[in-house]
């Protein structure tokens, strides 16, 4: 039925609702059908009314509905005729000369033609910018552009779409990505500066930190297994009189906003309000990132994450880096006075706090000390293990994502992005050469101590320091071995002698600890084999002999002679 007679129709007379009941309370049926026929009629001739309506509008609008771009306003029709509109993404515009709106395309942002197109090189301030706009040099962003363009999972931003038109730059996807790691932004703030969806950009960066997982980080965070391997980390605690170690090791916590609720409780640690995941590190002495694990979530303590640590788990069990071979002095007779003895033993130990497993592999600082020597080997320890705690301030300070939170959904995404961090972290490490160095230090003289000494010799008073090495130094050393005996009696460390009188057997260091120690092959002392307090009294006798011979000093690297070296 058309309009017109839709309208005759209604017209008519009309059947009320209360009309299609006969007397004795039944529906009449024609009347009801008559009733349903004239609702309809009403409703065609309301739609038809406004459709009429819309048609009038838009004549009198004229071109200026039709001007907006196609990605501002589209229109459909529906079943019944109406006209839908939805507002999809609005892309920035720019004027010509002539006053027209032009949609800004990427290649045309102050990005692409600052970064990629025309980059001043030659200028020093743009260099510096760069670096710190992006965190990394100008050519090692080549050198990322020359290595994702050979990635497979790169191809989408290489190819060009199903009517030729090109994809977004990959350089500014991954200038993108560098940013949102380095300064905790939003997809939305990419989108501003790229032109870009910031869909796209979020689709790219879970491609970027997957491409980082998985090829990043093993190109730049290698875990030593091997004597030579490991060799390259020892350096610098062997000029620090601690032979053997190479590492500490601690764990650190990131914000993980979009936490699902099943997962919330999980990942509630104990020092925060949030959801976090917490992450097992270990560096060595010039900050360089030789193993984590993935998350894990943040309640664990830092005993459970020991045991998911392979590195740990490997040193503890012996499965790796028991060619490493070291030497630890002790006395042959009395404290002072008698020749020194080398021993020789194998396998490599670190440094850790006092949350860890007492394993002879990781040594902390111990909380309570009664002898000087015991409190001196302490607080050097405690000195060395804050690499570590440098490595997280450094990896945070860089990467702002790891101090503010990461807000991507689900903990795979956050285990992906801290190593990928890492893994840029070790890769800036090598671009500025500060992955390997030499250190040097003066020897124990007063104003160098006071220089570049830790707290633990610089507490020593004047009148000690003088005094070095002199035969009181010797005596008061004596009497400290002497207490040391005692209270390792008072422990239980050493054995009585079979005939009851009370004299104290004076037992070698390898009974102390109620524990045989086993040797290797080459008839080292295994490290592993050994208790954590047994190979710790072995330590302090060595460390306290070192210091005596002036052998105790602080690596530093030597920043003179580096700019001499730049200057000529």
């Amino acid at each position: 039925m058309d309009i017109d007679d839709t309208a005759s129709y209604v017209q008519g007379d009309t059947v009320g609702i209360g009309s299609c009941f006969n007397e004795d309370g039944s529906i009449n049926v024609d009347k009801y059908r008559l009733y349903a026929e004239q609702e309809d009629a009403l409703l065609d001739l309301e739609e038809s009314e406004l459709q009429t309506l819309y048609q009038e509008e838009e004549e009198a609008e004229g071109n200026i509905t039709m001007s907006l771009d196609d990605e501002t306003r589209t229109t459909t029709t529906t079943a019944t005729g109406r006209r839908k509109r939805r507002c999809k993404s609005i892309k920035p515009y720019y004027f010509d000369d002539e006053g027209n709106k032009i949609v800004l395309q990427p290649k045309q942002t102050i990005w692409y033609i600052m970064y990629v197109v025309s980059p001043t090189l030659d200028c020093q301030k743009f260099n510096h910018k760069f670096r710190r706009r992006f965190r990394m040099p100008y050519q090692q962003f080549l050198r990322m552009v020359d290595w994702s363009e050979d990635a497979q999972v790169f191809q989408r931003w290489r190819s060009k779409d199903a009517v030729g038109n090109s994809s977004s730059p990959l350089e500014l996807m991954i200038l993108g990505a560098l940013r949102y790691l380095g300064r905790g932004l939003t997809f939305d703030d990419l989108e501003e500066y790229t032109a870009i969806n910031e869909e796209t950009h979020r689709q790219f960066f879970h491609v970027f930190i997957t491409w980082g997982q998985d090829w990043l980080f093993p190109k730049f965070v290698r875990m030593p297994t091997t004597a030579a391997e490991y060799k390259a980390h020892q350096g610098e605690f062997n000029v620090a009189g601690l032979p053997g170690a190479g590492f500490s090791t601690d764990a650190t916590n990131v914000i993980m906003w979009r936490c699902s609720h099943n997962l919330r409780q999980s990942n509630m640690g104990f020092k925060q309000s949030t959801p976090a995941r917490t992450y097992n590190l270990t560096a060595n002495h010039r900050h360089r990132i030789l193993y984590t694990t993935r998350g894990h979530p943040s309640r664990w303590n830092d005993k459970t994450l020991a045991h998911f640590d392979e590195f740990m788990t490997g040193l503890h069990d012996g499965t790796i880096l028991q060619d490493v071979t070291f030497h630890l002095f002790s006395w042959e007779g009395e404290v002072g006075k008698s020749s020194l003895e080398a021993t020789k033993y194998s396998g490599a130990w670190g440094l850790v706090d006092n949350g860890y497993h007492k394993w002879a592999c990781t040594q902390a600082p111990a909380k309570f000390n009664l002898l000087r020597s015991e409190e001196r080997l302490s607080q050097w320890i405690e000195s060395m293990r804050k690499d570590v705690e440098c490595t997280f301030g450094i990896l945070k300070g860089r990467w702002r994502i790891l101090k503010t939170g990461i807000r991507l959904d689900g903990p795979e995404a956050a285990d992906k992005t801290w190593l990928t961090c890492c893994a840029l972290h070790n890769m800036l490490l090598e671009c500025d050469g500060l992955d390997e160095w030499n250190g040097s230090v003066g020897e124990n003289d007063v104003v160098e101590m006071r220089r570049h000494a830790p707290f633990a010799i610089q507490r020593l008073a004047d009148d000690q320091l003088m005094s070095f090495g002199s035969r009181d130094h010797e005596q008061q050393c004596v009497m400290e071995e002497q207490q040391r005996r005692a209270v390792n009696r008072q422990r239980g460390q050493l054995q009585e002698e079979e005939d009851g009188v009370g004299e104290i057997a004076q037992e070698s260091d390898d009974h102390l600890s109620g524990r045989a120690q086993q040797l290797a092959i080459d008839g080292s002392v295994r490290v592993n084999s050994l208790t954590y307090d047994d190979f710790r009294n072995r330590l302090v006798e060595h460390f306290d002999i070192q210091f005596r011979r002036h052998r105790v000093r602080w690596p530093e690297r030597q920043r003179q002679q580096q700019q001499q070296q730049s200057t000529n």
